[in-house]
């Protein structure tokens, strides 16, 4: 399967694993998702609740002052009347009844109560007979709890049961508007939902219930919900303490309330009463902690007032599926148009700041929740295919040029080559290098391959001729050379290709290693003459200059070699050999190189076959050894 195909389809399963995921998320994915949107929202922050919604709170405070007057009224000093019985709970009925009627008073739009009040009141019948007297009076503007109570049987057993303050409404019935209280309690994973969403639940199964208590207070005070609250997702204003709240013994206390600094702020407020977390009122878990009933209850009537309740966008499980398969989908197609692993992997950057960026938009100025964490994670996995194929291409390639370089170069200098594969390519393409160039050829080798043959030791001659190459070879890569191709018992060598030390180091290299040559065949000669073999002689010839280096022949043969005059030169040297006094000799350049040209012996000027006239140097002790 061709590369490009392969890419096309893993990014198509990608896209097509991201779009069943964010329709039909598993219970793990949705837990993950769900606590990625509580990081989103904790990131976004607290925002200012509506200043209509005001609670009026039964806490630790209330009760202290409470148990207060409790110890400190003794003999003829009684407890005053509005702090009887508040050290402890539950409350006085007739005392819901002075705080609601406190509340009106002031300018209170309408008072939600969320305390139930099931049965008799424990402190006989005159405390409800107060309560009572007081929803007379304000027909239509204190709103009464009522509950569903699950079945207790786990296996769901047994019927819901409607606890409502049925005693209290016996006489003012059809005066005291009920409100639901139940909330959905939220599943790992799901989210918390607006307390509209239990009766919508309860309905369509064709149980007749009432309404909810934040719609009931909305309907009383004249204000219609602002959003389909049975679709919504309570949007949490921040922890526990967010809205307004006046502690109830501070409304309770005449003196107190008379001068309170928050009175004028009850007016035509939507109030809420009850229980507070550190008076037992059970939690439940949002991202900004553990709210107390009263605190949700007043966030779903504060959601409903502003229309700002949360939701997922989009709502139903197809188009959440099309949107996010499409988005990434999109995103592969645009990224496989880039050739680049970089450009590859910025489309995809891009994406994921696109997708982050629209969701914090939405988030903020719609209250629209975008499926994040599937799409998300497509992207980081189209980042990790290609970055994949990226290095698997580029491991390949690597392991292509170290295949064409090991056949030419010294395997210590490999490595260095591929540090920069991009220097590599160019330097197969071709390119420009001073160097060095050593020729080094076989006296009479022709002559005696002839008589070899004529007496059957062709094996013997090969034998012989490769371990002398063998020899050289190693001699040539000790010195840093590269060995460029064998021309029957001749060797070219090059010093400073692929990669260079310095024009004069490589020249310096060339010398030293073509005394080591010489030393090493005398070595050679010495075991050959004790097995009763012919002894060789050699020629060595040294040019430095400009050269080309690169890859030249046919596609079906390439040779990495170097041409231009200085390889000519350093053959025509090397020929000289045969006529002049030395086994070593080297050009000007290369004489100037070395740094000692004074030590060296010229040979004056020679004509070299198809080059011009030039002075040729010999080492001294090449010369008298000759």
């Amino acid at each position: 399967m061709r590369p490009r195909t392969l890419l096309t389809l893993l990014s198509s399963l990608t896209a097509l694993w991201v779009g069943v995921s964010t329709g039909w998320p598993g219970p793990r994915l949705r837990l993950w998702e769900r606590n990625l949107d509580t990081q989103l929202l904790q990131l976004r922050g607290h925002r200012p609740p509506p200043r209509e919604v005001l609670l009026v709170t039964i806490d630790d405070a209330s009760l202290q002052q409470g148990a207060w007057f409790a110890q400190a009224t003794t003999g003829t000093r009684s407890i005053p009347a509005w702090a009887r019985g508040i050290d402890t709970l539950p409350w006085p009925r007739s005392t819901y009844g002075q705080l609601s009627e406190k509340l009106l008073q002031a300018g209170a739009a309408g008072v939600a109560i969320n305390v139930m009040f099931e049965g008799v009141s424990g402190r006989g019948p005159s405390d409800d007979d107060a309560f009572k007297a007081v929803l007379a009076r304000h027909p239509g503007r204190i709103v009464l709890a009522s509950e569903w109570l699950e079945p207790e049987d786990t296996r769901g057993a047994g019927a819901l049961t409607l606890v409502k303050p049925q005693h209290l409404l016996e006489q003012v019935d059809a005066r005291v508007p009920l409100g639901l209280t139940n909330l959905l309690p939220p599943q790992p994973g799901e989210p918390l939902l607006h307390p509209d969403a239990y009766r919508h639940t309860l309905a369509s199964g064709g149980i007749a219930t009432p309404p909810t208590l934040s719609s009931v207070l909305l309907q009383i005070t004249g204000h219609q919900s602002q959003q389909p609250d049975a679709e919504r997702q309570l949007n949490i204003y921040g922890p526990e303490g967010s809205f307004q709240r006046i502690p109830a013994w501070e409304i309770l206390d005449p003196q107190r309330w008379a001068n309170h600094p928050l009175r004028a702020s009850v007016r035509h407020a939507l109030v809420l009463v009850g229980p507070v977390v550190s008076q037992g009122d059970a939690g439940l878990s949002t991202p900004y902690g553990e709210l107390s009933g009263l605190e949700l209850l007043a966030t779903a009537v504060a959601n409903s007032l502003n229309g700002d309740g949360l939701a997922s966008w989009p709502s139903a499980a197809w188009p959440r599926a099309l949107l996010a398969g499409a988005f990434v989908l999109i995103t592969a197609w645009l990224a496989l148009r880039r050739l680049s692993l970089l450009g590859r992997l910025l489309v995809i950057g891009l994406s994921l700041t696109s997708l982050l960026t629209a969701t914090a938009l939405l988030l903020a100025q719609a209250q629209l929740l975008l499926p994040v964490l599937p799409p998300g994670v497509g992207l980081i996995v189209l980042g990790l295919i290609y970055g994949g194929h990226g290095y698997l291409l580029e491991q390949g390639e690597r392991r292509r040029l170290r295949r064409t370089f090991e056949r030419y170069v010294a395997p210590n200098i490999v490595a260095e080559i591929l540090a920069d594969t991009e220097t590599a390519e160019g330097i197969l393409r071709g390119r420009s290098r001073p160097v060095t160039v050593l020729f080094s050829d076989l006296k009479g080798f022709t002559e005696l391959t002839r008589h070899r043959s004529a007496r059957g030791e062709s094996e013997l001659h090969v034998r012989q001729l490769n371990t002398y190459l063998g020899a050289m070879v190693e001699v040539i890569n000790r010195h840093g050379g590269t060995v460029d191709k064998f021309i029957g018992d001749a060797v070219m060598a090059v010093f400073g290709s692929p990669v260079g030390r310095g024009e004069a180091l490589e020249a310096q290299a060339a010398l030293q290693c073509a005394h080591e040559m010489l030393a090493e065949l005398k070595m050679l000669n010495l075991n050959w003459k004790d097995q009763g073999f012919e002894e060789l002689a050699s020629g060595i010839g040294l040019a430095s200059g400009e050269v080309i280096v690169g890859q030249i022949g046919s596609p079906q043969r390439l040779e990495f070699t170097v041409i231009g005059d200085t390889v000519n030169r350093a053959s025509r040297i090397e020929s000289l050999t045969r006529l002049l006094p030395a086994s070593l000799l080297l050009d000007a350049s290369t004489a100037d190189l070395v740094g000692e040209p004074k030590s060296l012996v010229s040979l004056g000027y020679h004509n070299l076959k198809g080059l011009e006239s030039i002075e040729i140097f010999t080492p001294p002790e090449s010369h008298e050894h000759d």
